[in-house]
């Protein structure tokens, strides 16, 4: 019997694959802030890191997510709406101190939120200035919210009060030496 369960495992898997390809998870091609923050507002209308992240997260997730302008909230079946809570950028490479975000990507079906998931990424280079450094974080969530999407783990774990999320002082810039 224990010889049969991968063989089984992986008919149930093709099986199944039809099916996820026809419930593709729908968001939005451009992420907003979260409601009440500000930001970096340079930084949101200089790059166009808004727009990579889902871009790289329907790449990555190869063909689990697909973008879409209509209105989320009238969307049935899956979908995906996120928002930047948390964010610092500079220019000034590693003169300027850690550059960082974080997401949250809230999976609803049909209307009832079955999932929450909050990455957070941050980089400090020596010579990159804040677009590309949003660009290069932009890329690690994409890959790490398609691998949560992958994984299908789902839980309901973060309060509404967005106010009270920090990550840190708003300016850290490490002394020169």
């Amino acid at each position: 019997m224990n010889g049969l369960r991968l063989p089984l495992a992986l008919c149930l898997l093709l099986l199944a694959l039809p099916a996820l390809a026809d419930n593709p998870i729908r968001t939005s091609p451009v992420i907003e802030l979260r409601e009440g923050y500000a930001g970096y507002p340079e930084f949101m209308k200089e790059c166009d890191w808004t727009a990579e992240f889902p871009a790289r997260l329907a790449e990555y997730s190869k063909g689990l997510v697909e973008l879409t302008d209509q209105d989320l909230a009238t969307l049935p079946g899956r979908v995906l709406r996120i928002r930047i809570m948390h964010m610092r950028s500079a220019d000034g490479g590693a003169f300027s101190g850690p550059k960082w975000a974080m997401i949250r990507a809230e999976l609803y079906e049909d209307g009832a939120l079955v999932g929450q998931y909050q990455p957070y990424r941050r980089t400090m280079t020596l010579f990159r200035d804040g677009c590309s450094s949003l660009s290069k974080i932009s890329n690690a969530l994409a890959a790490d919210t398609a691998a949560w999407l992958r994984r299908g783990d789902f839980k309901i774990e973060y309060a509404n009060d967005q106010a009270a999320i920090e990550i840190g002082p708003e300016e850290d810039v490490p002394p020169i030496h």
